[in-house]
């Protein structure tokens, strides 16, 4: 189902020039800084659209104390049924990553929440350059929990008082107490050396 946005709600999104790939959708009801989103792939949220997975974003977003999120994906080709990615031809797009890097480098936060359906590989890809990125700028990285596979819960499969699980560059000086699920996502080992913190909820 979608719904129009509230009135009080200022949007934007990036489609390529067929609208067969959306890189990146922005909501914007406050003054106060974004979070980042990035889900498996977009479905029917458009400008003026959303559909109840950015509906969802939305509510996590103001309950962490957020005046805007951006959402962006693994995968932009646009599809009602995430199983229809593995017959796409080429369903991350050809300026998905350049849109996920300049996001991440603009966020304090990014919250990975692509549940099931990715590629381990590209899950990984993804984490992994977003991870550098944030090390690079201080930034966090965080999920609302993890499925049994390993990767990060979808928000419309969570509690709305869900708390963040945090990454972050900082006190730490290994990764020896982090939830290995994080280390299993951030597999470049290169990518892990240094200092990291990890906490519990938001800011």
């Amino acid at each position: 189902m979608t719904m129009m946005l509230d009135l009080h709600l200022r949007s934007s999104a990036q489609f390529s020039a067929d609208r067969r790939y959306r890189y990146r959708l922005a909501r914007r009801w406050g003054p106060g800084p974004a979070l980042m989103f990035v889900s498996l792939n977009p479905s029917t949220a458009g400008e003026h659209i959303n559909d109840a997975t950015i509906r969802r974003d939305i509510r996590f977003a103001r309950g962490f104390g957020y005046d805007a999120l951006s959402a962006l994906n693994l995968y932009a080709v646009r599809s009602t049924d995430p199983k229809a990615i593995a017959c796409v031809d080429d369903p991350v797009g050809p300026d998905n990553d350049a849109y996920l890097d300049a996001a991440a480098a603009e966020h304090e936060l990014v919250v990975f929440a692509w549940g099931f359906g990715a590629q381990a590989q590209r899950a990984r890809a993804v984490a992994t350059r977003i991870w550098r990125i944030c090390r690079g700028t201080g930034g966090t990285v965080a999920v609302l929990g993890w499925t049994q596979g390993g990767q990060p819960r979808h928000p419309l499969y969570m509690r709305a008082d869900t708390q963040l699980q945090c990454l972050s560059a900082g006190a730490h000086l290994s990764f020896l107490d982090v939830d290995a699920r994080w280390s299993d996502l951030l597999s470049d080992s290169a990518v892990l050396e240094g200092p990291a913190s990890v906490s519990a909820g938001v800011r």
